[in-house]
């Protein structure tokens, strides 16, 4: 099952950053429901290294974090997929998160983490308008800041791909002790 952990926002600054990545008009912006810190993609695992998961998840004290959102980055290589929020604070949470992980048995590949909220997927094959058009957003609003948010749970996700974009369903939530 393809799956990761992440972060959940709260809904107030979910519903502000939906609104906002609409009024940017550039790539497919998120739902509301798609709106989170990513912790730890962990590609197609089968059902048993999950539950593993969930049982080391669930006995690991994991503490709450205040995160900072500022700046507006393309993610994704030289050709940028995603238009992300930047996200300080939760670099210490990840650490641990990987920890457990690596604990399940669940070996990931090695990755560079940068919290961020993906706020607007962009095409695989931009045309010039779209690069103009990132280059403006970046230009106009490249320093955004949003209110910092405490975030106080853990949620481990399913993620389904579909034409119209992928689908998570929350399938556990721990919550973070403060």
């Amino acid at each position: 099952m393809r799956s990761f952990l992440a972060l959940p926002l709260p809904d107030d600054l979910a519903d502000d950053l939906e609104r906002f990545a609409a009024r940017l008009k550039i790539g497919r912006p998120q739902p509301f429901e798609n709106l989170h810190i990513t912790l730890a993609f962990l590609e197609d695992q089968p059902h048993e290294a999950l539950q593993d998961l969930h049982e080391v998840l669930g006995a690991t004290p994991l503490f709450a974090v205040t995160a900072e959102f500022s700046g507006l980055e393309p993610l994704g290589g030289k050709v940028p997929s995603v238009l992300g929020l930047m996200a300080s604070g939760v670099d210490v949470l990840q650490k641990h998160v990987l920890s457990c992980v690596r604990q399940a048995g669940i070996t990931l590949p090695h990755r560079r983490f940068r919290a961020h909220v993906t706020l607007a997927r962009l095409p695989r094959k931009p045309l010039p308008d779209d690069m103009t058009a990132l280059g403006h957003v970046l230009q106009t609003h490249g320093a955004i800041r949003f209110p910092d948010a405490q975030l106080d749970t853990l949620s481990l996700y399913r993620s389904e791909l579909r034409p119209e974009g992928a689908r998570y369903e929350v399938l556990a939530d721990y919550p973070l002790t403060s």
